[in-house]
């Protein structure tokens, strides 16, 4: 059995990342490390620590509050074994879950991590804020004051029975992904590192996506402190392709053509947000709805397409070449054989622009027409150069 020992009571645990308390992930590390029950430190009448205990079952763990060292030797037997995160470890999930493949203590290189804010160890180590000790250990927290730090005896403890050491690799904090969050600073700034490797990611090398990228940057960082503020950008994409559509029935066409690749951006923007949001959570939250919004953007951008196309044109063929431009860009961002190209291809604000200018002449279908056999006929030539190539490597 696994027992999981939190300092609910303190500030920092309450702190949130990405729209989620400290301590809610760390739960999350501790029901995927196999743990069947939670112990929290803190008062029965705080709400973060109900949170806590709700969060918990919800997870499928039994929970309890307890207030001090003896509560948890009442709780704990030689059988058990604990995991100990220290209070307000933010950890990468994947590395978390590592270190917890058998008893030991996580350390780290005594200079990084004392400028990191974690507790010494000795002249080498310091210790870097988890640790997986047997139950039988907590019965020598009857010999110490009821209010002793429960983390830090049982850390002292620990290592007076030579418990084995587990490294944590110090490159972890400079990258974000091992830290301490003790204040509202610390926790912003922990959001920003995770925004901004995220966007580094996501952004690509297409004018879009750099656009996109930058008012996420920009942004991003209120909407997280939202529970919900994904969802309200992605509202706003929606909202945004509703106003394509209402351009549309009064014939301004490169008005809905520009509504439509402003939607994009904020959609893909809220594919970031995401993103960040899933950083070291074990379970997706919700179900992922960025795929299924993407291709409903298309579909509507056929629809705009062939129906701005000019007088007379919102007839089958006008549809059919929509069709066939769109559905080859989808196509060829996934599997066009030349990889630089396909992020240019899935740039659906330089393909609104484009279909924008031309609607000032009636000519987006004609466009469409000319993009879709571009693209056919650059994908034959492209996979018609890649197989002779190989032919070539493997000719004797």
């Amino acid at each position: 059995m696994l027992d999981w020992v939190e300092g609910g009571n303190r500030p920092s645990a309450s702190l949130r990342i990405a729209g989620e308390p400290i301590a809610r992930h760390q739960l999350e590390i501790s029901a995927a490390a196999g743990a069947k029950r939670l112990l929290v430190l803190g008062d029965p009448g705080d709400d973060r620590v109900e949170m806590m205990l709700g969060a918990a079952r919800v997870a499928g763990l039994q929970a309890k509050i307890i207030r001090d060292a003896p509560a948890l030797c009442a709780e704990v037997t030689a059988a058990d074994e604990m995991l100990i995160f220290g209070d307000s470890l933010m950890a990468d999930a994947t590395m978390a879950l590592d270190l917890c493949s058998g008893r030991g203590v996580a350390t780290l290189p005594v200079e990084q991590g004392l400028a990191a804010g974690f507790e010494r160890i000795d002249a080498e180590y310091a210790w870097a804020g988890l640790m997986i000790v047997p139950g039988s250990l907590a019965e020598r927290l009857r010999e110490l004051p009821r209010d002793c730090d429960i983390a830090s005896s049982l850390l002292r403890i620990a290592l007076m029975t030579r418990l084995q050491a587990r490294p944590v690799d110090p490159v972890a904090i400079a990258e974000g992904r091992w830290n301490l969050i003790r204040s509202e600073t610390d926790a912003q700034a922990a959001e920003k590192r995770r925004l901004d490797s995220t966007i580094a990611d996501a952004s690509g090398q297409t004018v879009g996506t750099k656009i996109a990228g930058r008012v996420a940057q920009q942004f991003g960082g209120r909407f997280l402190e939202q529970d919900h503020g994904d969802l309200l950008v992605a509202a706003f994409g929606i909202l945004l392709a509703g106003a394509a559509l209402a351009a549309t029935g009064f014939q301004l066409g490169w008005l809905a053509f520009l509504f439509m690749g402003l939607s994009w951006m904020v959609l893909r923007g809220h594919r970031v947000l995401q993103a960040v949001r899933q950083q070291a959570r074990m379970r997706p939250r919700g179900r992922d709805m960025g795929p299924v919004l993407f291709l409903a953007f298309d579909a509507l951008l056929v629809a705009v397409i062939a129906v701005n196309g000019g007088p007379g044109l919102a007839r089958p063929p006008a549809w059919f070449a929509a069709f066939m431009a769109v559905a080859l860009l989808r196509l060829g961002a996934a599997e066009i054989p030349f990889a630089p190209i396909r992020a240019w291809l899935d740039d659906r604000f330089l393909l609104c622009l484009a279909l924008a200018l031309s609607a000032i002449w009636a000519g987006p279908v004609t466009l469409s027409m000319l993009l879709a056999g571009v693209i056919a006929l650059g994908w034959i030539v492209l996979t018609f150069q890649t197989g002779t190539a190989r032919t070539k490597l493997t000719r004797p």
